[in-house]
């Protein structure tokens, strides 16, 4: 009766055997597994009858006698002897020995040598020296006066919706400090290590903050103020790549920038008697920095799939808009407040807020103009295609 062993691992067991196993994987890895070279013989029995061993020994058992001009193939010699396998013969059995390289003549030696990909590719691609790199990711910046602004904002419009007394149930602010972030890059071959590229990129985050309330604890309502930025970059390049083998590069990049940047905040809320809301835009065009470091993996010889961490300098600033503000009390319109003209942040106590006011205006007194810091670096994931 056959028995069944059964064994469980323990903790210990299993990270030894997790160890063990990534250790396997390193080696399959590793340059001297992938450098390996592998022999073929063609061979042809000389002698007027050869034997075949079951041992490369010439004590060994006999297990077979070949008569001469037999031919044969060995992918394995041991000091004086080829290891061959004989066809099944007419019992369907599979003969394996050894014969003596004296009684056989050596036809054709072939040497193979399994491919390196470590190695650096001989020679390269040869095509029309162009490149389309697209990729999407996560942009992460600081956003300096735009985040705090837009958050005094909220706070102003929170704090004048509580003193009107109603019952609080919740505030909620989130931090704008990343956006999802697209990209493409056509890049022209100098060199084999050096091309000049151009590139583009569009960059999105909506911060959405609430402010939720109730009046006589019978309506509920919700006080919304969301942050809408987007960031289209425009951008010159110089790329260096650098092959640590047949399937991966390392590809540096670097230029100058171009930052086109809208800001659209919008404010709303109202109650039974009030209702108020609050919009404002901006708009600038400015210059920064932008590298980044990409490690490529070679998929097919026209593609590879790469990941990049990028970094940028800029600092954002002299928006140009408007903004708006429109209130009801007790079912009478208020005035209606529109500015037009520069984007400032005002650090005021005890919340800073953006305004927008004409050049000069005697209101802008101890204000600042509003910089959107957008310092700061992207992870991103693409397709490499060559043409």
């Amino acid at each position: 009766m056959p028995i069944k062993l059964k064994h469980r691992l323990g903790g210990t067991s299993k990270k030894c055997f997790l160890l063990i196993s990534w250790g396997a994987c390193l080696l399959s890895l590793s340059p001297y597994a992938w450098n390996q070279e592998t022999t073929e013989w063609k061979i042809r029995v000389s002698a007027m009858s050869a034997s075949i061993r079951l041992k490369p020994d010439l004590e060994s058992p006999v297990i077979a006698t070949l008569p001469k001009g037999t031919s044969l193939n060995s992918y394995e010699a041991e000091g004086d002897w080829f290891r061959v396998v004989l066809p099944p013969g007419k019992d369907g059995i599979v003969v394996i020995g050894y014969i003596a390289k004296s009684e056989v003549q050596v036809l054709e030696e072939k040497i193979k040598k399994q491919t390196d990909f470590w190695q650096v590719e001989e020679g390269g691609f040869k095509g029309l020296g162009f490149h389309l790199m697209l990729s999407g990711g996560w942009a992460l910046f600081p956003s300096g006066d735009i985040d705090r602004g837009a958050k005094g904002l909220y706070n102003i419009g929170a704090e004048a919706i509580a003193a009107r007394g109603v019952d609080i149930l919740e505030r909620n602010t989130k931090p704008l400090r990343s956006a999802l972030n697209l990209s493409g890059d056509i890049i022209y071959d100098l060199g084999p290590k050096i091309g000049i590229g151009i590139g583009f990129g569009y960059i999105h985050t909506l911060g959405i903050d609430t402010f939720r309330y109730s009046e006589r604890k019978v309506y509920e309502n919700t006080m919304n103020s969301a942050t809408d930025l987007t960031v289209l970059t425009f951008r010159l390049g110089a790329f260096y790549a650098l092959p640590i083998g047949r399937l991966f590069h390392i590809r540096l990049n670097a230029g100058p920038a171009i930052f086109i940047t809208n800001l659209d905040y919008n404010r709303n809320g109202q109650g039974s008697n009030f209702e108020e809301s609050y919009s404002l835009i901006g708009k600038t065009t400015n210059f920064g920095f932008q590298g980044g470091v990409r490690l490529e993996i070679r998929i097919v010889e026209r593609a590879s799939l790469f990941f990049e961490v990028q970094g940028r300098t800029a600092k954002i600033s002299d928006f140009k808009g408007s903004d708006h503000l429109v209130r009801r009390e007790n079912s009478l319109p208020l005035p209606t407040i529109d500015n037009s003209g520069t984007l400032y942040y005002l650090p005021d106590n005890p919340y800073p807020r953006l305004a927008v006011f004409p050049e000069g205006s005697s209101d802008a007194r101890g204000a600042q103009k509003a910089v959107f810091d957008f310092t700061g670096a992207a992870l991103l994931a693409g397709l490499h295609i060559r043409f």
